[in-house]
């Protein structure tokens, strides 16, 4: 989970995400979202699997992608 800022910056919602670079000090993250109804182009899209333990349908948002400090990410990671 990131703390991921409201695209006008007048405030910010935790929400899931892929991290896409792990280079210190700092995370490079792709919004996830279970809106398969917002798909857009650009998304990836991740579907259930019993590797990956998902239960829905996940979108990587390309076009919401963040560089945040690292102290930002809270929970444990899992993989797609």
């Amino acid at each position: 989970m990131i703390t991921f800022p409201y695209t006008n910056l007048g405030g910010s919602k935790r929400r899931a995400a892929v991290i896409i670079a792990n280079s210190l000090p700092d995370l490079t993250v792709g919004f996830i979202t279970t809106q398969p109804a917002w798909r857009k182009a650009t998304d990836v899209l991740i579907n259930p699997t019993f590797t990956n333990g998902l239960q829905n349908i996940l979108l990587i948002r390309t076009g919401k992608i963040a560089t945040c400090d690292r102290a930002l990410k809270e929970g444990l990671p899992g993989n797609l």
